[in-house]
């Protein structure tokens, strides 16, 4: 009965595994300027449809929405109308409309407006970091 031996050369096999596992960590720093782009651009846009919907008695409204990260990862934001600016607590009446005024939906069309776009950079940072 003959014998036969195969043998492989796992080295590269082996690199790969250490690097993927490394990969979870990597997708987190490589994604942070990504998420941080987008809240910027969010904010940015909805400011810029509220400027257009508000009108004269939501003149300040527009300033009053902001961005900030919480949390310590860097990939959470919010972003939105804040209380302690003025006409800050108006953002609801504004977003969902009242029984004075229609909604305006900026919010709502700001975030449709990044969504692809975000999509696409949070698959490259992915890529960057496997």
């Amino acid at each position: 009965m003959a014998r036969y031996s195969i043998e492989f050369d796992t080295h590269e096999v082996d690199e790969l595994a250490r690097d993927l596992a490394k990969a979870p960590e990597r997708v987190v720093v490589t994604s942070r300027g990504a998420v941080r782009d987008a809240a910027k651009k969010l904010r940015d846009d909805w400011r810029s449809n509220a400027r257009a919907t508000a009108r004269r008695h939501g003149k300040h409204y527009p300033r009053s929405i902001t961005h900030e990260a919480v949390g310590l990862d860097g990939l959470t934001y919010e972003v939105g109308p804040e209380f302690g600016k003025l006409q800050g607590r108006m953002g609801r009446g504004f977003e969902y409309g009242s029984r004075n005024q229609p909604p305006h939906l900026d919010g709502n069309r700001a975030a449709d407006g990044i969504e692809r776009e975000l999509a696409r950079d949070l698959a490259r940072a992915a890529e960057r970091a496997i």
